[in-house]
């Protein structure tokens, strides 16, 4: 009897876990297609005030960036947790200085990591997938140079809220940390497959390769400060330094 009950708490743990997985994934894709729904219904409302937004490729990425890092991410994640009375998933506070240091340092590491991998790629004659936004970018350049701003102030923050804040921490309490930061960084790379254009089948997993390994990255370094703003920073520097480094190519300066 006893043998049978132990039996029937590990099936049922083994269910509340599944449960929790499949959950977190559907919030997660759930949450970035609530942002595309989002870009639609905004930019279908300033298009019938007859400004144009999905012919504009300045427009359509300053409104995409707003309805899913601003609506979706961001707002969508403060809803959750209000719904929810979940705020205990969420660990955020104003950075000390030493929190400011790790910014500094994890961003250094993290170009320092993605320089490694543009090395070992190159060496191996791998090339790597475009983003879509990227390619838009090279035909105008002016869009790169607002993404700039963008990176720090809504996509750094609104991403590492929704998947490191909400789904991470979710994960967290059943698969604890480490298999937290690798499930939620699976969930992050897989929504960025519909932004790569143009590519074969390698070059796309290479560069899903960086974008799991910045996540993880992301992750960890978010468990390891316990403070949100820290990976935010990070992520949004990041984004910011490979805009404008791509602004430079497409002016001809590198």
């Amino acid at each position: 009897m006893s043998e049978r009950s132990a039996n029937e708490r590990s099936a049922g743990g083994t269910r509340a876990t599944l449960d929790t997985l499949v959950a977190a994934a559907a919030l997660a894709f759930g949450g970035y297609a609530m942002g595309n729904l989002a870009l639609i219904l905004i930019a279908s409302l300033v298009e019938a005030v007859g400004v144009s937004v999905f012919g504009n490729p300045l427009r359509a990425q300053i409104v995409g960036t707003i309805a899913i890092q601003g609506v979706a991410f961001l707002g969508g994640s403060l809803a959750f947790l209000a719904a929810a009375e979940r705020w205990d998933l969420l660990r955020v506070r104003v950075p000390s200085a030493r929190d400011l240091g790790l910014v500094v340092v994890g961003y250094l590491l993290l170009m320092g990591s993605f320089y490694a991998f543009t090395v070992v790629y190159g060496y191996f004659d791998v090339s790597l997938a475009e983003s879509g936004v990227i390619a838009a970018g090279r035909e105008n350049p002016t869009l790169l140079l607002v993404l700039i701003p963008l990176s720090v102030l809504l996509v750094g923050p609104g991403e590492e809220l929704f998947y490191r804040g909400v789904v991470q921490g979710w994960l967290r309490e059943s698969f604890g940390p480490v298999g937290a930061i690798v499930a939620a960084s699976v969930l992050f790379a897989s929504i960025h497959v519909p932004g790569l254009v143009g590519s074969s089948g390698l070059a796309v997993l290479a560069t899903l390769a960086i974008i799991g390994f910045l996540a993880l990255y992301l992750g960890a370094l978010y468990e390891y400060t316990g403070n949100l703003v820290v990976p935010a920073l990070v992520h949004g520097l990041y984004n910011a330094t490979q805009f404008a480094l791509a602004y430079v190519q497409a002016t001809g300066g590198a």
